[in-house]
Order: C-alpha cells, then structure tokens, then sequence
C-alpha cells in the first residue's frame, strides 16, 4: 500500500510538473516541456541540482547583475532589464545586444528562454530560433517549438502568426553553474501556476554562448528542455539569487 501511494503521487507530480512547465515553459524551457521526478521517494527533488561554480566576484555575495534593473513584460512574464547589461534592441519583439559579462549572460539567458516559446507567436519565436539559439540542437527545437505552437493555436482557434495567450509565471532567481568568458551555464527559479489553482517551483539550466558579438542561447539536447528541469523545495530557493533589484 505504502508503495502504491507513492507511485500514485509520483504520477500526480508529474503531471503537475509537466502542466507547469508547458505554460512557464521554464521559463521557463521551451514549449511542450515534461519532466519525469525520478528521485527516490525519501530523495528531495531539488537533490540534482549541483553545486555552484562561480567567480571570484561573487564569492564575497556582490550581486552578479547590475543595480539599474527594470521591468517589462514579455507574453505575461515580468523579464528584467538593464540599459548597462542589455538588451539594448528590443525592436519588432526581439531583444539583443547584450553586455559580454555575467550579467549580461544572465539577462540574455532569460530574454530569450522566453522568446522561444509557442505563445509569444512565430513572428518573435521565429527569428529568435533562427538568429538567437545555436549548437548541434537547434534546428531540433526549431521544430519542437513550431510544433507546439499549431497544436496551441488549434486547442484555441486563432489565426496562423498570432500570438497564443500569456505564460503564467514569475522569475524568483537564478544561480550560476559554470562561467567562462564564451561560454555561461545557470538555472532559472520560476514559479507558475499548474492550471489548477497550485504553484510550484522549478530550476531550468539554461546554456548562453557568445557568438563574438552577443550572446546566443546553446539549444538543449534535443531541442527541449525535458532533461533541465527540476522541482525546487522551498528550503533550497536560497541557493538561489533573487531577480529583486528594482521591483
């Protein structure tokens, strides 16, 4: 019985997972997200997640982003922004032009996480999947990412090159893995909404590359994130740094 109860509420998590991180897309990952909680039933879920690699800049707690940060909205998420660290082009949708730095790194991560999924419509997941999102995988989530979007927009009946609806959710922090001058790999502490009226939160490692003029989003392994995301507890958000500075 004792087992039972737990593989019924492994199923039950995975739905929910699964429902929150197609409408946060993990934000946030990118569109059709799942995510399966393999861990042992006495095994926290946020256990996977790795300790954190940094520089010396942040050993001493100086925040890696910048003091300047405001606010917009992109497809119902509230993204930061910075006239130091970028975008500095946020024209037709898009948002480029980033500092070559962590914070810049950062930003970048999660500007364009957000733009490549379905509900932002194809005229901003389009050109950024195209221009924004490099590596042996991208063309895989050029197609991940179309795909979802048809079936998003037959489920609710709007017109081809329309966007589909708002993602419901709310960057909390993020958390460096690994830094290099080309190279920056975080995760990304979203909370959302799973449709039901409950919220829970999940970390997204997200890969930016510089290109040698920006920087460009490594496609996960087979062009969605369904191997980056885990389920954070609430006694391992302080891992996290906040995205606080100017809310």
């Amino acid at each position: 019985m004792t087992y039972d109860v737990i593989t019924r509420a492994r199923r039950t998590t995975r739905r929910r997972i699964a429902a929150l991180c197609l409408t946060a897309a993990t934000v946030l990952g990118a569109a059709a997200v799942s995510v399966a909680l393999d861990d042992g039933p006495d095994r926290p879920a946020s256990s996977t997640l790795g300790p954190v690699l940094v520089r010396p800049e942040t050993i001493d707690g100086r925040a890696i982003l910048p003091n300047d940060l405001d606010w917009a909205d992109v497809a119902g998420v509230s993204v930061p922004v910075s006239a130091q660290s970028g975008p500095r082009n946020s024209s037709k949708g898009q948002a480029r032009g980033f500092a070559h730095d962590s914070g810049g790194a950062v930003l970048a991560a999660v500007h364009i996480v957000v733009r490549v999924n379905p509900q932002v419509g194809p005229t901003v997941f389009g050109p950024t999947l195209r221009t924004q999102v490099v590596g042996a995988d991208a063309a895989a989530m050029r197609a991940q990412v179309a795909q979802a979007y048809d079936e998003l927009r037959g489920q609710v009946g709007v017109a081809d090159g329309q966007p589909v609806g708002r993602l419901n959710a709310t960057l909390l922090g993020y958390r460096i893995v690994s830094y290099t001058d080309d190279e920056v790999a975080l995760r990304l502490l979203t909370e959302a909404s799973d449709g039901s009226g409950s919220s829970l939160m999940v970390s997204t490692e997200v890969c930016v590359r510089w290109t040698g003029s920006d920087w460009a989003l490594l496609a996960p392994a087979g062009g969605t994130f369904d191997q980056a995301v885990t389920v954070v507890l609430d006694p391992y958000t302080s891992m996290f740094l906040p995205f606080s500075a100017g809310r």
